[in-house]
């Protein structure tokens, strides 16, 4: 049938596409009727992503624009935890900044923390009492 061979050709207008990234470090290129290279990544402000090879991004094409790759797509279920690979990462607001050096900064007015709390390892309350015992002359930092 002469329909079979039909396949949907992308808009002039600008209409989304999906496809799945074939390259993502230094040029990104993603399959879609054909493999399309060197496209732009976009992000919420603020944020900044990689997308993976094997991964189903939206691709959209703006009058006159290059292609470029707006989101992935996300799975059914919530993860039980999100990794990041990036060397920092930042939060706007009221700030949270995490860098890959192994340093954390929060501003703002409180921190709060839930469950425990370790600091190489040892618990919060165990190295405040250690601490504390040091000062005091009953035991020995370190």
């Amino acid at each position: 049938m002469w329909l079979s061979g039909q396949q949907k050709q992308p808009s002039q207008s600008g209409e989304g596409q999906t496809g799945i990234v074939t390259m993502s470090e230094g040029e990104t290129a993603v399959l879609l009727e054909t493999e399309r290279r060197g496209l732009e990544v976009y992000a919420p402000a603020g944020y900044h992503w990689t997308p993976q090879p094997g991964q189903r991004v939206l691709v959209i094409q703006g009058d006159g624009e290059v292609p470029c790759i707006v989101g992935v797509r996300q799975g059914t279920a919530q993860p039980d935890s999100v990794g990041i690979s990036a060397d920092s990462v930042s939060v706007g607001g009221q700030s949270v900044s995490i860098q890959a050096a192994g340093s954390a900064a929060v501003g703002g007015q409180s921190v709060e923390l839930q469950g425990q709390v370790f600091v190489n390892g040892e618990t919060l309350e165990s190295l405040i009492a250690r601490i504390v015992a040091a000062m005091l002359g009953g035991g020995v930092l370190g």
